[in-house]
Parts: structure tokens; sequence; C-alpha cells
């Protein structure tokens, strides 16, 4: 999982604002087919979402064998989407601190020893060039970084390293590295392993170019140009690395959160550009909780514990991950106990809620789906704030989420997660008020005229809203809620995901049914691809604000993250005080494990992985 490909996908992540795509590992086990408002749906639909494209999967990570890259990721968006992947740059963590293990709630009474068998997708590859999301998961337990991220807020904490600290300027990183800790192959574990990592990503042989982070490192350019033998500005001594940069980044320590750890011993004399070809690859060396035994491809993964590892040995002896190519063999496993655990879809959660053999969890949601306009269209008042706030008004959540979402849903009101530390809980909100948005509509000047349906100079408050499939059904239930304040809901232009990834574009499309998946990208950039203009990788909505603009900037600058909440508190009071979305739902996420088998109590999926060394039988 390679810092310069993450970091270089990351930023073209942070300069998109075309939506989301579907993705998932083990969200759900059956495809959810919406034919009716009254139905449950599935709370976090596949796909794959990238550089503001998306493409659905037709079977979710649980049960299929088909990957999705971080390419595809960059490549494809969509509104119509579920990111919940954990891969990040993250926000600047507190100069220093301790070790803390994963964020979930330590699994009751788990014993040590036994076995779990589970349902997860199958990876492209676990050596360092990684692509599929899937890989993510399994990299948080079987590799460790200098850092890594504590979810659900998305800071940055210790993890090879038992402290770190920048200088005054922010220019330099001094690491502390655990003393004692050993790769899966018995062999130590020492700073020269940091500083091949940061070489072995930098190779002139490595195909892939240098991040904006990478290349910020000093001697980090003149090493891929083999004007130098060495990174300069990694420096490795006993127990400790010290890295230099060129330029203060606030988001340096984000991105080192995704670099895994390589070992020099092992791969030295392995070129960069041969590694995906590599035994590492299928096998490889780390230094995580669990080390991989075995891969059979379109069948199985094994991983046993490591009994060596530096913060203790896990509790389960092994876990296998079972790879199912037909969602309903998975299904009949988890109801048989073939597997123990899994992520089901709503209208399969009841029946294991009720089933005291199952052990149930509901995770915050990863997605937040709202309406988003064109504003930049002369004919209707999608540029007019009021409006936005008019519609926003008109949609009863409380009813969208009990009637449609069968409860397994919260109401949103903010692009940012609340659990995410860059949120602001302050940002103003449009609750629904209908008396307030037929006011707020007669004040612009849109008048109900015949059929109920609002006019103004001869145009009619009637537009084409632009859904797909999966996003259709959602729409049906919102439509009487316009209605009711004066709004023509009845052009409803169905599309397929190709159709609305290209018109999802200023000048191209009305309005539409759209999604951000959080947890995906680091959360400032999650309002930095909405809010901050100009947005290079396409725009859906036209949203410029030169205040919120001017901010941004003086946040690429803030180095503490006490500095940088401030200001992106302020973006927030702005941007969402211009109301640019009409904020909908956030489906939640459904655990499923056998009783027998203890889970850490998490809140958003990443954690479930993450704290993977914690699972265990009771």
């Amino acid at each position: 999982m390679q810092f310069s490909t993450f970091m270089l996908t990351n930023e073209r992540v942070t300069l998109t604002n075309r939506g989301v795509a579907y993705f998932g590992a083990g969200r759900g086990l059956t495809p959810s087919s919406l034919r009716r408002r009254s139905r449950a749906v599935r709370p976090q639909p596949h796909a794959a979402c990238a550089r503001g494209r998306i493409t659905t999967m037709a079977k979710n990570e649980l049960s299929t064998t088909r990957k999705l890259s971080r390419r595809q990721f960059m490549q494809l968006s969509g509104g119509a989407a579920a990111y919940a992947a954990l891969l990040a740059c993250q926000p600047s963590s507190p100069v220093s601190g301790s070790p803390t293990p994963g964020g979930a709630t330590s699994a009751p009474t788990a014993k040590v020893g036994g076995q779990a068998i589970i349902s997860l997708g199958e990876p492209d590859t676990l050596g360092p060039t990684s692509r599929a999301l899937v890989g993510a998961y399994i990299f948080s337990f079987i590799a460790n970084g200098l850092v890594r991220l504590k979810y659900p807020d998305m800071t940055v904490v210790p993890d090879l390293a038992d402290s770190f600290s920048p200088s005054s300027d922010g220019k330099t990183y001094t690491f502390n590295l655990h003393k004692g800790v050993k790769w899966h192959n018995g062999q130590a574990f020492s700073a020269d392993d940091v500083k091949f990592t940061f070489e072995f990503m930098a190779h002139p042989l490595n195909p892939a170019p240098l991040s904006i982070d990478l290349a910020n490192i000093v001697g980090a350019k003149d090493f891929k140009e083999k004007k130098a033998t060495e990174i300069t500005g990694v420096k490795a001594s006993a127990d400790k690395i010290e890295i230099s940069l060129i330029a203060p980044s606030p988001n340096f320590l984000t991105s080192l959160a995704v670099t895994k750890i390589l070992p020099k011993a092992v791969l030295a004399n392995v070129s960069p550009a041969d590694i995906a070809k590599d035994p590492f690859a299928r096998k490889p060396i780390y230094t995580g909780p669990f080390k991989v035994d075995e891969w059979k491809s379109g069948e199985s993964v094994t991983y046993s514990a490591f009994t060596d590892h530096f913060r203790g040995r896990p509790n389960l002896d092994k876990i296998v991950q079972r790879i199912f190519p037909d969602p309903s063999t998975a299904l009949a496993e988890l109801r048989s106990g073939g597997i123990q655990q899994a992520f089901v879809t709503a209208d399969q959660f009841a029946d294991f809620q009720s089933n005291p053999q199952y052990q149930t969890q509901q995770l915050a949601g990863t997605t937040g789906w709202f309406l988003s306009w064109d504003m930049t269209n002369k004919t209707f008042p999608f540029g007019e704030k009021p409006f936005r706030q008019a519609v926003s008004m008109a949609i009863d959540r409380k009813t969208l989420v009990a009637t449609v979402f069968k409860g397994l849903a919260d109401e949103n009101y903010s692009l940012a997660s609340p659990l995410s530390w860059v949120y602001n809980a302050n940002a103003p909100k449009n609750p629904f008020d209908q008396a307030k948005a037929k006011q707020l509509l007669d004040d612009l000047g849109w008048k109900v005229g015949s059929g109920g349906i609002r006019e103004k100079g001869g145009v009619r408050l009637e537009y084409a809203t632009m859904v797909t499939t999966t996003t259709r059904d959602w729409f049906l239930a919102i439509q009487p809620m316009l209605q009711a304040v004066g709004i023509g809901t009845t052009k409803v232009d169905v599309v397929d995901f190709p159709t609305w990834i290209s018109r999802l574009n200023v000048g191209k499309y009305e309005s539409t049914v759209n999604g951000w998946g959080n947890f995906a990208i680091d959360p400032r950039s999650d309002l930095a691809a909405h809010f901050r203009s100009p947005r290079t990788s396409g725009d859906a909505t036209g949203y410029k604000n030169d205040q919120v603009d001017a901010l941004f900037a003086q946040a690429a600058t803030a180095v503490s993250q006490e500095e940088q909440k401030r200001i992106y508190d302020q973006i927030q009071m702005l941007a969402e005080g211009d109301a640019v979305y009409a904020y909908l739902i956030r489906p939640k996420v459904l655990e499923v494990n056998v009783k027998a088998l203890s889970l850490p109590q998490a809140k958003i999926q990443a954690e479930i992985y993450d704290g993977m060394p914690q699972w265990g039988l009771s």
C-alpha cells in the first residue's frame, strides 16, 4: 500500500465534487432491489468511488471476488453511493502521544485461542502496490506504519513510533521507535526499515510518480531522478527516525498514517517494478498482529496470530477469510455457521437481530445523502440560497428514516460526518419546517399556480431530477414532500450509472440525488471537494464563495490541529450556511456475528477490522 501511490490518488480525490460511488467490503450479502417505497433498502450499496466517477458492483465485497482499485476510486465518482472504506490522509495529530490500540471498545470475556471464519472480498495483492480497497481492511491487522489512524474521529496516533513531534517550524518530524519490534519472520525491526520504505517508494525503478507529500521530503526528488543515492531528508539512527520537509505540511502525518513499513532484509534485492510478481505479494512479511499463512485464489486467505507482536498477541489463533462468488452461498453459510461474521443488508438484518444465536451491531453510516442542483442554471432558482433552504425544510427526514429505511438510518444535516474531528456541530441546519419553506418560496416571488405548482414570470417551478435505479425509490418518497410546498417533481429522469456520471457536471443536469462517503479520504478533503473552488476534476454545483476559498488557503498553512479545527469550523459555518445541499439521511452499516464470537463494540465499519486483535471466542 504505497504512500506515493495513495497520496497521488488522494490528491485527486480532494479535487472531486461529483459525489460518491457504492463500494464496500462485506457491506451486504445480496443486492437490494428497491421496488417499493415501503421496502427496506440496503444501507450501504456497493460500488467504486474515484475521481468524480462511479461504477456499480453487482456483488458486495463480502461475497464477491471482484476487486475495486484505488485508481478506479480516482476515476469514478457518483452521487449514488457509499464509500465506507478507511483509507485516507487524515488530520494532523497532536505533536506527540502514546500508542493507542483500536478505538473500538474491547470484546467482552474473550478467551485466547480458536479461529474465526469471516466473509470478505479477495484483495488484488498483499504487497505495497495494493489498490484494492478490501486490502485496506486487511492491512489494518497484518501491517503497521509509523503512525496510524484512530477511528472514528480520524486523528493520527502512534504505531511503530511510540511518540512523535514536529520542530517549531513544522519542517522536521522526529519519531521515537518502539523497541523490540519483530517482523513476522522473527527478524528485528529497525529504523533502517523505515528509511528503506521511503526509498523503495521513491525509487527510480518504481513506476509510480512521487506524490506531493513524498516529493516534499528533502532529497526525495533528487533520489527519484537518480541525482542522489539516498533520500537525505530521512535520517535513521538507533531507535529514532527524523524526516525533514521542504515546507511545512498539515497533511504529512496523515499521509504517513497509510504507509505500511516494509522489511529491508526481505525486499532489498527486489526491484520496485517487480514487487507485484514477487512471492511477497501473496505471502508478505510485516509486523502486524496477524500474519498471512496461505492465499488460495478465489477461495480463501488464512491468517495466524503473530505471537511476538509488539503490542501483545491477538486473542484468536487463526482467521479464515472465505471468498464467495455467489452471495446466496454466503448468506446460507452465515445462517448455517459456515461463516461467523459478515455485514448484511437492511432487509436481512431484522432476522438476525431477533435470532438469539447472533449478535448484531448498527454502525454509523459512512455516507451522507443529499439533493444537489446545477446552480449555474438560469431558468430555475437553484443559485438562490432561500430556494435551497426551502427544499431542505420541505423534507421530513424522520419519516424517510422510519418508512424507507425501517429506522436503520440517521437524519443527515452535514457533509462532514458527525464523528469526525472536523465536524462543526454548530454549523447552520435547515430542518423540516414546511410552513417556513413555503414562506421562503413566496418571498422569492414563486407563487402557487395551477395544479399547486409555483410559477414566476411564466415559468413553472417544475424541473427534472436525475436518479439511478438505486436512488429512484428514495426520491419517490421525497416527491410528495416537495409537492406539498409547490415544487413540481414529476420530471424524474432515471438513468444508468455511466449516463449519470457523464451528466454530473454543471450544464448537463438540473437536480439529482447525490451522496458523499466519509472515512474514505481526509475529512478536510471531504469539505474541500465540495466547497472549495475551482474544482478541477468536475464541478456538479457551480458553488463558489470567496470567503470560503480564502479560509481553505489559510488552512493549507496551518500546522496544528487546533488552528485547523478553528478554520474548518468557519468554513462549515459559511458553506453550510449557504445551503449548498439539501441533506437527507445517513444509512447505517449492519454487522452480524455468531454469539460465540466476541467482537469489539465499534462506531464505524473500519473499527471492526482495526480491532481484530481483540476478537475472541467466548
